[in-house]
């Protein structure tokens, strides 16, 4: 073992704080990359619920205000029929699909998809990985899901909020006959919706490349903890650095006085260059020198 250690005072403490230094700035570097990656998930979970309920208060504003003032108006108006459907107006998916397409030109990265099994709009239909979501939350009863999917090779970190059929629903989802002539003039409906009230029907999807995000915020992350662990050393190497010119050098120095001495070298004097206690040796070390260059005179 005691091999192993270094025969040198300078190295015995410099090589444990030189490891220490490392160790801890490596720790917190890690620490800096992790939190950095988790905030930026934490983030982005953030916005994708803001994406959510935007969407849901959206399309409750249709339902509750805009459908039932405009059907009141169609009711009231001259030439219009029962059957008449504004869509921009009254159709609260198309509402709010509208609104996110413009708010997606200033975040490009967030995708909403509003699905359902049985759509007017063939464009509705779910893809495998949105229909395990619908079938999930039916499977478990619930309205929200969150998580990870893959899709053609790429991973998307994935918010959901269920879309239950209400009695509003059924003007435009139970049967082919029912539907507004507007409705079956733009998307002409090969089908029947047959929707039931109650049931949850689709969801609302909120999805954000995972890559993209991980990838970001690794980078930010390795910069910063790289930037940690750089402060960290140079801590470290100015600690090693000062020891070195503060307390070796002179130990050195004062070692080499002292084999200058033992071989009847008295006549330099040992210079003393501070008050600590490496200066209080040194002046030790002078009233020896000066004691046996006193008895060397004698003796000649």
């Amino acid at each position: 073992m005691k091999r192993l250690l270094p025969k040198s005072i300078r190295w015995k403490i410099s090589l444990p704080v030189l490891i220490f230094g490392i160790i801890a700035g490596l720790g917190t570097g890690y620490y800096t990359y992790h939190t950095e990656v988790q905030t930026a998930i934490k983030t982005t979970e953030e916005k994708v619920d803001t994406a959510i309920n935007f969407s849901e208060s959206s399309r409750e504003y249709v339902r509750k205000t805009l459908r039932p003032i405009i059907s009141d108006f169609l009711a009231r108006a001259k030439g219009c029929v029962q059957e008449d459907f504004i869509l921009e107006a009254q159709s609260s998916s198309f509402f709010t699909a509208s609104i996110f397409n413009m708010v997606n030109e200033k975040m490009p990265d967030f995708k909403l998809r509003q699905v359902a099994y049985n759509p007017i709009n063939p464009k509705n239909n779910p893809t495998p990985e949105e229909a395990k979501i619908i079938n999930f939350m039916r499977a478990s009863n619930t309205k929200e899901y969150s998580g990870v999917i893959e899709s053609n090779g790429q991973r998307y970190f994935v918010s959901a909020f269920g879309k239950v059929a209400e009695a509003g629903c059924m003007q435009c989802h139970s049967t082919r006959e029912a539907m507004p002539k507007s409705l079956v003039a733009k998307y002409n409906p090969q089908y029947d919706p047959n929707w039931k009230v109650g049931e949850l029907v689709g969801a609302v999807i909120v999805s954000v490349p995972f890559e993209t995000i991980i990838l970001k915020a690794q980078l930010n992350g390795l910069v910063r903890g790289l930037g940690v662990f750089g402060i960290f050393l140079a801590i470290t190497l100015f600690i090693i650095l000062a020891l070195d010119r503060l307390v070796f050098k002179p130990i050195e120095e004062l070692q080499r006085k002292a084999e200058e001495i033992a071989k009847g070298n008295v006549d330099e004097p040992i210079e003393v260059k501070s008050d600590d206690e490496i200066g209080k040796l040194a002046e030790a070390f002078e009233r020896m020198r000066v004691s046996i260059k006193k008895v060397m005179d004698l003796l000649k």
